[in-house]
């Protein structure tokens, strides 16, 4: 069975990623990382949650880190405030591209692989709830 490429995905269950600073105003830094939440996946985008301000500067380029299916992928970019409430951002990141890098094909594997098990756990929790499930199990009827 084929799974279809997908250019965008919303997570029903948030991943785990990193984030840090690499370089503001041409300057390297290398900055600890933060843990960030991954909420959706595009491929050259992805919306993460933090609760920490972060700088959304031009000038500030990002580092980041997705694991998924133990398959490690390092991009680089910048970051737009989408959202924020009293203890949580959203956040948009731009994910530079780089030409001697398969950051392209690597986020639509991601993506698939991530849309094949979220499909297949859906599919489950719906079965899980459907009526011929409920019609297997033995009913008692009790008349007063």
């Amino acid at each position: 069975m084929a799974v279809e490429k997908r250019n965008k995905l919303a997570l029903v269950v948030p991943f785990i990623g990193k984030l840090n600073i690499v370089q503001i105003r041409d300057q390297p830094i290398n900055s600890k990382y933060t843990l960030i939440d991954i909420i959706e996946l595009e491929k050259y985008h992805f919306k993460f949650i933090s609760s920490l301000c972060l700088p959304t500067n031009h000038q500030v380029t990002y580092g980041f880190e997705l694991t998924i299916f133990n398959q490690s992928i390092q991009v680089f970019g910048g970051i737009t405030l989408v959202s924020n409430t009293e203890n949580e951002y959203v956040y948009k990141a731009i994910i530079k591209q780089d030409k001697h890098a398969d950051t392209d094909s690597e986020m639509i594997y991601m993506i698939n692989q991530l849309a094949a098990k979220q499909n297949n756990k859906y599919g489950k929790l719906v079965k899980s709830y459907s009526t011929d499930s409920l019609s297997m199990e033995n009913t008692v009827d009790l008349i007063c």
